[in-house]
């Protein structure tokens, strides 16, 4: 070794002291250069590596150093203290290990030990308790490292051992509750308890503590540590306790586990090993009295110490204090002693509870250990039984399944054989009862129980006599028992007559029974009866009290108790009797069914539900419990819950009256106003005729039923039965007692009898019954009393004038019976909010008698007078109303109507004001202020006001109609939108909103027209199609609904049908307007010119050529002022009438004067110049035909491209012949790019059959279609070509009717369309011809029908559709 290596040897040795790492590297990397195999650099070099952290270059230095053959101790420090600064625990445990190793190697004890303890320090956290114990176990004596326990400072082994259990002990109740937490949020995981089981389970089928313990034992065995060893036998048995059911060799366990109790008994140590020892007794007396005593001395703090104690005394046992003790021991022998306790003190419902948890746990127990315990099964399975048996019959199958059990177990058990027999007489066996019982008395004659037994068994069986006879024997041979006196009592109580009322007998039997025994509540039941049956109720209650408190769920004496406590008021302790009952044993159907009536009385409608709920759990039949069940669902408002259940009892017994008077209740509630009264008509068909109870109210139920019926028809449109449903209900309420009339019915059937005549024009006949009712109501007004201040009213607007007006009048009639009515429910109101409705009532029937005055105009100057005093009436009624009821938001709403009548605008202001907020979610007040404020000009207010109207009620047509006459007057274009949302309403339609909405369709149709002339598409999109229809149909409606004084609503129907192409409705329509305008009037020249146009259009030229002729003698005889463009529409018109009429001399004048005025129109000049071409064409001599030719050639040098008159130019050509003609035409027309030009196409196709080419048509054909394949007219023009050229024309019909299909359904548009093909969309013309070539070209005639039938379905009026079906 030279001096310089030295040097840097030592130099880098100096660095490291000095904590000079890079230094130090780089002078052991230069050393390492000079030699490679010098040990002392590497272990500097891994030194350095490891403080500058370089990691894998220090593994790698030391690993070189440990195969070198000086290697000694220094390297595996190293790489020890390496892999511990890297954080890299399993390397740094491997390095500690192999540490250990060479200091073992080397004997150093000392160390090796101090480097066993890192290894566990680096496993003490609780996460790492697995792997720690396994360490540890490398510690003991089988394990490798058990020599390092001889050194001083290590631990005793025993200690490892108990570290070992301690930690692995800790593991696993961590586990189990980590995973538990887990596991139990999963969906479908099941209960809390369930997961821990499981999970419980899987730890400890890992675990290894039992393992733990065992070694433990055996150390301590081994080292003579008795105190140690006991302690550790005590763990290993508890903990082999809990894991009994994961071990697996469970048999073997179980024994031992048996035998370690078994010595700790001996030895008088663990508690638990006592509890096991004592449930393993099987309630053997002799077994467990030295056990109890030891446990109660040695362990007083133990669980089962308190039942212990309890079952010492032996006697008078409260079952409270047993019960609470079985909760601390959760053990079957405690609960086993609350189920016995319980049976003696006559607990009977909790004596059943209390065997369901023992036999519970019973069967946890035996499943556990793989024992049984029969004694302690047959205890509580008889006392089960003989508490279902007390309870009642309706346990009486779990009573006989129970005693036949015990049976099986002990033939010779003579208890169960007597349950047996008595169950079975129970569940209607009496033959198999009385045979059991009979055979059990043979037997053992002195057995007074099973005389007792024969005696109840007779008893069920209508055997009154055998059974005294029994029970006198059961009362010689048993004396002192209270039972058989009771049963004996109950014996003569059946016989009747003597033997109830004598008191030796049956009241002489239940006294004795009560002085024997004052704990059955039975005896103080039947004592009870018996007074009652003397008529002393007072005693009666008191012995139905001590009954109740000594069995608070007796089913005799508990609803006897609870009746005389409802027919004496005191439905407080009622409800405190019936609520102990439920309380004690839940299933009590007669205490939960009173209980909900009790509630159902006191409006507790929530509870109520509960209580009959729970009542019916028991019995699903009751009816009686289903119809207060539908009660309390309809008070609290759940009201298609209600439905259902009224349908339940309806189906439970259909012939039940109250069951269809509920249903019916709850389907009005429900608005099923149609179903009620089906359950109206059925309640009535299962009615006696002299059935009085239910008369009445089954005629006021039906009766407001039929009204809400008219309601309902009147919101559907089905505005005659809606009127037939009013008086169906005066039919109704006529036949009940006057006395018991209901005015409120009469009042609103004969409102909307008014209403349907007046608004809806329905001829409603005058019927007899209202005459009667009118008699009726006369008299019980004659019969009261009337205050002043409504006498004063009636006389200022005296009823007798009114009728005499027009005497015998529908609506008269009508109104004059709901006066009536109105008035005698304010006589006979009573409260003062009733009265104030009843006022409210009586001022709109008022004001309703001013409407109708209105509407007569033949009347109005006849009752102006009376119309003044009618709304001074309903004023005054209104305001009789508001000072009744200051919150009556309807009388304020009267009273802002009739302020606005009259003029008083500040307080009909005031009045809405106050109506909306009496009323703020009411649209009626708003919708009123709205039109208030539109009336006087204030356009925003009202705005506003319509608004709020919508929001609240989005389905009352008064606020949309509103805001549709605000935008029509500014001009707005959501006026038609408005428009038409208030002509969909249902049942919402006035004449404002019917004219309105058709006018705006009419102007929009103007304004499409204005379009087209301009070069836009004339077709009607479907949904403009739709909205003409509508509109249509609104004009229609206003005109069927209104007087239509001035023939504006048909001259506008007429032109709405003449936009659609149904030209004679429209001839129609313009005739029926002309009937309302005078002859002097301007409008009817507008109006016979719009009718000859029409006829025109209808193809009725002559008529047409007439009513032209009309207009214009009318035209000239007033010499009245025509715009020019009528003007020029008129002529046009009567030149082409006259044109189609064939007179074509007098056309060719009336198209020369058109041509003279388009100088002033020059738009128009074209189209005029090609039809007098057409014209003169048509007079058919050299002549004319030159003249057209000529004048037709300047007129398109003036347009050269005016396609029509390059068509007729075409087809001029081709009736002349002249080829030039025809190619130069031709030529000019291919030139013109027009999208779709049908023309062209069209008349190609003709020359090519002209000239008998088809296949040149086919090419001009099948161009368009490869520009146009969405245009259904080119389809349909294709195949009206191959069927000309006598070819198979299906597939492009075909291709029509689809492309018509998906245009209906707004796939495709019909901008393409010509206008000779489909003009619009309503007569549906490309689908008609198409399927008509379908018919002409079928060879199948199932296929021609289908197609023929098709187009019949859209045009069924076409007498062409129908030959097709020959």
């Amino acid at each position: 070794m030279s001096v310089i290596f030295k040097a840097k040897l030592k130099a880098a040795k100096t660095a490291i002291s000095e904590k000079n790492y890079d230094y130090a590297y780089d002078l052991c990397r230069d050393l390492l250069e000079l030699d490679e195999s010098n040990y002392n650099v590497h272990i500097l070099l891994g030194v350095s590596c490891q403080h500058l952290g370089k990691w894998a270059e220090g593994d790698k230095v030391y690993q070189r150093a440990m195969q070198m053959p000086k290697a000694n101790i220094l390297a595996w420090q190293g790489i020890s203290a390496l892999y511990e600064a890297s954080g890299d625990r399993d390397k740094y445990e491997q390095a500690l290990r192999n540490l250990c190793d060479r200091y073992i190697s080397e004997s150093n004890l000392e160390k090796a030990w101090e480097t066993m303890q890192k290894i566990i320090q680096l496993y003490e956290t609780p996460q790492d308790g697995r792997k720690l114990v396994s360490i540890l176990r490398e510690l003991t004596a089988e394990g490798p490292y058990h020599k390092l326990l001889a050194q001083a400072e290590a631990p005793k082994e025993t200690e490892i051992w108990e570290r070992m259990y301690e930690v692995e002990y800790g593991c696993d109740e961590r586990m189990i509750e980590t995973e538990t937490k887990k596991r139990k949020t999963r969906l479908g995981a099941g209960t809390a308890a369930q997961v821990r089981a499981e999970v419980r389970a899987e730890v400890f089928a890992q675990s290894g503590v039992l393992e733990t313990l065992a070694g433990l034992v055996a150390k301590c065995i081994e080292d003579g540590d008795m105190e140690q060893l006991l302690t550790n036998e005590q763990r290993f048995f508890e903990c082999l306790d809990d894991r009994l059911d994961v071990v697996e060799q469970r048999d073997a366990a179980v024994q031992q586990l048996l035998n370690l109790a078994s010595d700790m008994v001996t030895n008088q140590r663990c508690a638990r090993a006592y509890m096991l020892m004592i449930e393993m007794a099987d309630n053997q007396h002799d077994k467990l009295v030295p056990l109890a005593e030891s446990l109660i001395t040695l362990f007083p703090d133990a669980p089962l110490v308190e039942s212990m104690r309890l079952w010492q005394i032996d006697g008078s046992v409260d079952v409270d204090a047993a019960s609470s003790a079985a909760k601390k021991a959760n053990s079957p022998f405690a609960q086993m002693l609350v189920v016995v306790t319980a049976a003696r003190a006559r607990e009977h419902r909790r004596c059943v509870d209390a065997a369901v948890s023992t036999r519970r746990l019973l069967g946890i127990f035996e499943a556990k250990y793989g024992v049984s315990l029969p004694l302690v099964r047959q205890t509580v399975d008889l006392a089960a039984a003989d508490a279902f048996m007390e309870i009642g019959k309706e346990h009486a199958s779990d009573a006989e399944a129970l005693y036949r059990s015990c049976l099986e177990a002990d033939p010779e058990n003579k208890r169960a054989a007597l349950g047996l027999g008595l169950a079975t007489c129970a569940l209607g066996h009496l033959e198999e009862g009385q045979v059991l019982l009979r055979r059990l008395v043979e037997t053992d004659p002195d057995n007074g129980r099973a005389w007792g037994g024969l005696g109840a068994v007779l008893l069920e069986s209508g055997d009154a006599e055998g059974s005294i006879e029994a029970y006198q024997h059961a009362v010689s041979v048993e004396p002192e028992t209270a039972m058989h006196h009771a049963g004996l009592g109950a014996a003569y109580w059946q016989m009747g007559g003597e033997f109830r009322t004598d008191k030796q007998y049956a009241f002489g039997s239940w006294l004795a029974a009560a002085r024997l025994d004052a704990t059955l509540a039975s005896v103080f039941g039947g004592l009870g009866k018996c007074y009652a049956e003397q008529g002393d109720s007072e005693r009666a209650k008191r012995c139905f009290v001590k009954a109740m408190s000594l069995d608070c769920t007796d089913s005799e004496s508990g609803p006897r108790l609870a009746d005389i406590y409802i027919r004496s008021g005191q439905d407080d302790l009622c409800e405190k009797l019936l609520v102990t009952a439920t309380d004690a044993y839940f299933s009590l159907p007669w205490a939960w069914r009173r209980l909900g009536f009790l509630l159902l009385r006191q409006q507790e409608y929530e509870r109520a539900v509960a209580a009959f709920q729970n009542a019916l759990s028991a019995n699903r039949s009751d009816c009686v419990c289903w119809e207060g069940l539908c009660e309390a669902y309809l008070g609290i408002g759940r009201i298609h819950t209600a439905v259902k259940v009224a349908q339940k009892i309806v189906d439970l017994d259909s012939s039940r009256v109250s069951g269809h008077w509920l249903s019916a209740r709850a389907c009005m509630q429900a608005h099923l106003v149609d179903k009620a009264l089906g359950h109206f008509d059925q309640a009535q068909d299962c009615t006696a005729a002299n059935d009085n109870l239910w008369k009445r109210p089954l005629a006021i139920g039906r009766a407001e039923c039929l009204v809400a019926l008219t309601e309902r028809r009147f919101t559907d449109g089905l505005f005659a039965q809606a009127a037939q449903a009013s008086f169906d209900a005066l039919r109704v309420i006529k036949d009940i007692d006057a006395e018991f009339l209901k005015w409120s019915i009469v009042l609103s059937a004969c409102t909307w009898l008014v209403r349907l005549q007046a608004q809806q024009h329905l001829v409603v006949s005058a019927s007899k019954e209202i005459a009667e009712l009118v008699q009726i109501a006369n008299q019980q007004l004659a019969e009261l009393k009337v205050p002043q201040y409504l006498a004063e009213i009636t006389e200022a607007a005296a009823l007798e004038p009114r009728v005499n007006q027009q005497h015998g009048s529908n609506v008269y009639n009508q109104l004059e019976l709901a006066e009536l009515a109105a008035r005698l429910r304010v006589l006979l109101a009573e409260s003062t909010s009733l009265a104030s409705t009843a006022w409210t009532d009586l001022g709109y029937v008022l004001y309703a008698w001013n409407t109708q005055f209105h509407e007569s105009t033949l009347l109005l100057e006849k009752t102006q007078p009376m119309s003044t005093a009618l709304l001074k009436a309903a004023g005054d009624c209104a305001v009789a109303a508001i000072q009744l009821d200051t919150n009556n938001a309807r009388a304020y709403n009267l009273q802002g109507s009739i302020a606005t009548l009259t003029g008083d605008i500040a307080l009909a202001q005031h009045a809405f004001i106050m109506a909306t907020r009496n009323a703020p979610l009411s649209a009626m007040p708003w919708a009123n202020l709205g039109f208030l404020y539109l009336n006087y000009g204030d356009v925003e207010l009202a705005n506003k006001a319509f608004a709020r109207a919508q929001m609240l009620e989005p389905d009352f047509y008064a606020g949309w109609l509103g805001q549709a006459i605000i935008a029509e007057q500014l001009g707005s274009a959501e006026c038609v939108d408005l428009y038409e949302a208030c002509l969909l309403l249902e049942g919402a339609s006035t004449d404002i909103a019917d004219f309105g909405y058709a006018q705006q369709v009419w102007k929009c149709a103007v304004e499409r027209n204005e379009n087209a002339n301009l070069g836009h598409s004339r077709v009607l999109a479907h949904g403009e199609q739709n909205r003409l229809l509508l509109g249509i149909y609104a004009a229609r409606r206003f005109v069927a609904r209104s007087n239509d004084s001035d023939g504006a609503g048909s001259y506008l129907l007429g032109m709405l049908l003449e936009q659609n192409s149904e030209y004679e409705c429209a001839a129609d329509a313009y005739s029926q307007a002309l009937k309302h305008v005078s002859a002097n009037d301007q409008r009817r020249w507008a109006i016979l010119a719009s009718l000859a146009r029409a006829q025109c259009s209808a193809e009725e030229f002559a008529a047409s050529v007439d009513t032209y002729a009309q207009a214009a003698a009318l035209l000239e005889e007033n010499q009245w002022d025509i715009p020019v463009t009528q003007w020029f529409g008129f002529l046009l018109g009567r030149s082409l009438s006259l044109f189609f009429a064939q007179q074509l001399e007098e056309s060719l004048g009336m198209f020369e004067q058109v041509l003279a005025l388009t100088e002033s129109m020059p738009e128009q000049r074209a189209s005029v110049g090609v039809m007098l071409a057409q014209v003169l064409w048509a007079l058919g001599t050299d002549e004319h035909r030159q003249l057209a030719r000529q004048h037709l050639v300047d007129t398109m040098a003036e347009h050269p491209d005016y396609s029509s008159g390059l068509a007729t130019l075409f087809a001029i050509g081709m009736l002349s012949d002249d080829a030039d003609l025809v190619s130069a035409a031709h030529n000019e027309l291919s030139k013109l790019n027009i999208e779709g030009n049908h023309d062209l196409v069209r008349l190609e196709s003709y020359l090519a059959i002209l000239r008998n080419d088809p296949l040149l048509g086919r090419r001009s054909l099948s161009r368009a279609l490869y520009k146009s394949p969405d245009d259904a007219s080119l389809w349909l023009l294709t195949a009206d070509f191959d069927v000309l050229c006598s070819r198979d024309a299906s597939l492009p019909a075909q291709a029509a009717l689809r492309l018509f299909k998906q245009a209906v359904r707004g796939h495709h548009s019909w901008s393409s369309a010509p206008m000779p093909s489909v003009v619009n969309s309503a007569k549906l013309q490309v689908a008609v011809s198409a399927l008509n070539v379908q018919a002409q070209c079928s060879d199948d005639i199932t296929c021609r029908k289908s197609a023929a039938n098709k187009a019949i379905m859209y045009q069924p009026w076409a007498e062409y559709n129908w030959s097709m079906l020959k």
